[in-house]
């Protein structure tokens, strides 16, 4: 069963949730996604127990990790610790983004050696522990990283296109499916930097907290190899007091 808990402290939203705000009134790209910004805003803080299925067919891995999410003060802070099956238990990641600066650190716990290292450049664009994510994904990302146009629209979708603003991003542009009924991005497609369909992610589940929806369910899918990768969250406890401390090489040992 689904628990989904408030506290007093903060009131805003997980990073990895990826939502939008009511956007009726924008009539641009810009405007619709800057009011993105502004309902994450509203939870700044989360803690997840996911079920992270992945693989293509009958070749599928299962693992159990906790997602916890920080953001304010210009930055976004996460991190992520395995807990089942035993091959990975204690396995950690890490990583804090400047949004002002667009510039990110990530670090990787092996327990099997014993320390952290730093990813460097690329690697913090690659797969995320052999899942269709990669570690920026589990990021998310903000609305001052990109530009945005407004493509088109229907009844029920927008439909954007961001353009990231730095060269040295992983994708060269991202469409976005946003539903105009509760102002949830319903799909998001990557595009490597060759401009070339990378893979597709989907919101499929939401749940409403304090009248805010708050995503449960996506799946990653790899438009190249055809490998799927479902993100199932089991928990959620949004607002939560956090500290800095909780995330970086020094909280992941």
């Amino acid at each position: 069963m689904l628990r989904l808990k408030t506290s007093v402290w903060f009131t805003g939203l997980f990073a990895f949730f990826i939502l939008v705000s009511p956007a009726a009134q924008a009539q641009t790209g810009e405007e619709i996604m800057q009011e993105v910004n502004a309902v994450m805003g509203h939870f700044p803080s989360a803690v997840a127990e996911v079920n992270l299925t992945t693989g293509k067919d009958n070749r599928k891995r299962e693992r159990v990790l906790r997602l916890v999410s920080k953001q304010g003060d210009g930055r976004r802070q996460l991190i992520a610790t395995f807990r089942e099956p035993a091959a990975v238990r204690g396995v950690g990641f890490s990583t804090e983004l400047d949004i002002a600066s667009d510039e990110r650190q990530s670090w990787v716990y092996l327990p099997s050696l014993g320390g952290v290292r730093e990813l460097k450049g690329n690697q913090q664009h690659e797969s995320f522990f052999g899942s269709d994510f990669s570690y920026s994904d589990l990021m998310g990302r903000d609305a001052e990283q990109d530009t945005h146009e407004l493509v088109s629209q229907d009844d029920d979708f927008y439909a954007i296109t961001s353009t990231p603003k730095s060269k040295k991003d992983a994708y060269s542009k991202l469409d976005y499916k946003i539903a105009k009924s509760d102002n949830t991005i319903r799909e998001i497609t990557f595009y490597d930097r060759k401009g070339a369909a990378l893979k597709r992610l989907t919101n499929i589940d939401f749940e409403k907290v304090d009248g805010v929806p708050v995503l449960l369910k996506s799946e990653m899918k790899n438009l190249k190899s055809g490998s799927v990768t479902l993100l199932d969250r089991t928990s959620i406890q949004v607002a939560v007091e956090l500290f800095d401390y909780d995330f970086g090489p020094e909280a992941l040992q």
